[in-house]
């Protein structure tokens, strides 16, 4: 640490139960000898003094991670920069923890001590998330298995809304053939790269290999160190150029990927759901501006048309299902003759009597049962937003329908909705080859009608104009990625210290600490996020949690790496971790081929989550057998 930084974190060796000495070299930190494991009270109270300072600094590193990940989250609501914040900001962002304990490890005295630290963290990092986070996302978002492949889809009885808890062991029960997860085809595409990049280690580790088993000393570093400084300097090279070739192929992929739209599309559901249900809008104002632009990127605007369409239907569904549920006052799934003024009434209709309401529910009941099922619902509500007065046979003076629908839009909508609907609206769908519509919405019946974590416009901004909105939601997200990168630079070096310090007070390798502790506090909010989106039990979360997880290892493959590669090349440092090279590319290769695969059971979670303890294990054997 500098002078001035310095001076504002208590050294770790300070504590009880440490004494630090001068060091005989002019310039180099002091030495710090600390007591053996005992039940003195210097060193227990010292113990607990040097682990509330790791507590301290580790929830400082969580909560900065936090804010880089939030800030960059709400570039999301930007649509200039949406497309590169998932493929290239958030990835870089979440490798910036790892990175700086990286770097800090790697400079200053000491260096080569410390920077089995950085390594830790960078293994601890790449383990964990391959195999901790992976695992429970098997566990949580599993469903049954039905010819080998995780069957989403559940087939609801007509008239009857599933609870949460229906609709889990119904997903559950599956074919019979157990649980497990089938993420979509990016995963096993990812998993590629995710091995093509493991292969830059093997650039460091080739040239320290006739070394792995000679104990290192001063002079033999010194000597590792000039044997692999030109190789390092291939390493950092390509370890670079690893990096931007990935953000250039996530780029690629994200600008034509379906899952990415889904999600935009679930963003502008949830704010819509939450504006009925607050009360801030009602449903005509709502859904009018979606079902108004469909009809003017058609080449038919006619309402079968539209619903001829299954990305329509699905996307329109899904939209409606849970904003109807609040007109469905017996719960049974659905609109009665009783029930439907209520939601005529949300739809602008200015004077509903019973023969308006009967000669409704005589069009749209299908099916004679004397209630709107779901599906007979969505039909009527495009219908009868579209349609005009001879159409419905109603009343040609009712204001809710024909072009006064039209001039009712933006009525009683938050700024904020009118500005998220317009950046995720979803773009024209092909119509090429339009089947019935019943059909269709039978088809869209079976999606998932579960809701999804988005991200929402904070509620200071939704009454500001658009642009007002772009310009305070570019500020707000550039500080906190600033403030959190800042605390991150900051503590990363004192966080290092502490690590190296518990280590030594209980007579652990500073390795094992860091591999255990560091991700703990960098990788957290990875781990939470994948398990809350594999939790949703649907193939587009999974596949999301998991992706997350691999680029997560890319980065550490190639960002991460380019910062050991650069401090091994420009600070002379050895390069002497061979067993924990090892686990690493032993781990990433299992995981790489289980990833590859189309279905993934509970039983391969259980082994996926083993290797991380298992890792821990084989590290150590293979140190106490004379690797480095």
């Amino acid at each position: 640490m500098g002078d001035l930084l310095s001076k504002a974190f208590i050294p770790p060796g300070s504590l009880l139960g440490c004494e630090e000495t001068e060091s005989e070299i002019p310039g180099l930190e002091p030495i710090v000898d600390c007591l053996p494991p005992s039940l003195e009270e210097d060193y227990l109270w010292g113990l607990v003094q040097c682990l509330t300072l790791l507590t301290i600094y580790g929830y400082v590193l969580f909560t900065a991670s936090n804010m880089l990940s939030e800030g960059s989250e709400l570039l999301l609501l930007v649509p200039s920069l949406a497309n590169f914040v998932g493929s290239i900001v958030l990835p870089i962002l979440g490798a910036v923890p790892d990175g700086a304990i990286m770097l800090f490890s790697g400079l200053g005295p000491g260096a080569q001590e410390q920077l089995s630290v950085g390594v830790g963290a960078l293994a601890g990092s790449t383990i964990m998330l391959l195999t901790i986070p992976w695992g429970l996302c098997v566990f949580v978002g599993a469903v049954g298995i039905k010819d080998g492949v995780a069957s989403y889809s559940v087939k609801k009885p007509k008239k009857l809304v599933l609870t949460a808890g229906e609709m889990y062991k119904a997903k559950m029960q599956g074919g019979g053939e157990g649980a497990g997860v089938s993420p979509g085809k990016s995963i096993a595409f990812n998993a590629k790269i995710m091995l093509a990049t493991a292969l830059i280690y093997l650039l460091i580790q080739g040239p320290a290999a006739p070394y792995a088993q000679i104990e290192a000393t001063d002079k033999l570093n010194e000597e590792i160190a000039t044997v692999e400084s030109s190789w390092a300097l291939y390493g950092l090279v390509t370890a670079v150029a690893g990096f931007f070739a990935y953000l250039v192929l996530m780029v690629a992929c994200g600008s034509d990927d379906d899952e990415t739209q889904e999600i935009k599309n679930d963003k502008v559901n949830k704010v819509i759901n939450k504006e009925v249900n607050g009360g801030h809008g009602k449903i005509l104002t709502l859904i009018t501006p979606m079902i108004t632009k469909w009809k003017a990127e058609a080449t038919d605007a006619k309402a079968e048309t539209l619903l001829a369409n299954a990305e329509q239907v699905k996307r329109f569904s899904a939209v409606l299902a849970p904003v109807i549920v609040k007109y469905d006052i017996d719960g049974d799934g659905t609109i009665s003759t009783d029930e439907l003024p209520l939601l005529l009434k949300d739809l602008g209709a200015a004077d509903v009597t019973r023969a308006k309401v009967k000669a409704l529910m005589d069009t749209f009941d299908t099916d004679k049962s004397g209630d709107l099922d779901p599906k007979e619902t969505v039909l009527f509500v495009v219908k009868y937003v579209m349609a005009d007065a001879e159409e419905l046979a109603i009343t040609k003076g009712d204001d809710a329908v024909g072009g006064n629908v039209v001039a009712k839009i933006g009525q009683g909508v938050s700024q904020g909705l009118k500005t998220t609907v317009a950046l995720f609206q979803p773009g024209p769908s092909d119509a090429s080859a339009p089947k019935a519509a019943a059909s269709k919405l039978e088809e869209a019946e079976t999606a998932d009608e579960e809701e999804e974590e988005e991200t929402e416009m904070p509620d200071d901004l939704v009454d500001l104009s658009p642009e007002q909105q772009q310009a305070a939601i570019m500020s707000r997200a550039f500080t906190m990625m600033g403030l959190g990168t800042a605390l991150i630079l900051v503590f990363s070096d004192p966080m290092v210290e502490v690590l190296g310090n518990v280590g030594q007070r209980i007579g652990v390798p500073p390795f094992y600490i860091s591999f255990v502790l560091a991700p703990l506090a960098s990788n957290a909010s990875e781990l939470i996020a994948s398990v809350t989106y594999a939790k949703k039990k649907t193939k587009k979360t999974i596949t999301v949690a998991l992706s997350a997880l691999e680029g997560a290892a890319c980065m550490n493959n190639t960002f991460c790496l380019a910062i050991f590669m650069g401090l091994i090349y420009f600070k002379g440092l050895a390069w002497k971790f061979s067993a924990e090279t090892a686990a690493i590319l032993i781990v990433e290769f299992i995981v790489g081929l289980i990833a590859m695969r189309a279905t993934m059971s509970m039983m391969t979670g259980v082994f996926i989550l083993s290797l991380f303890p298992l890792s821990i294990i084989f590290i150590a054997y293979l140190e106490s057998i004379g690797y480095d």
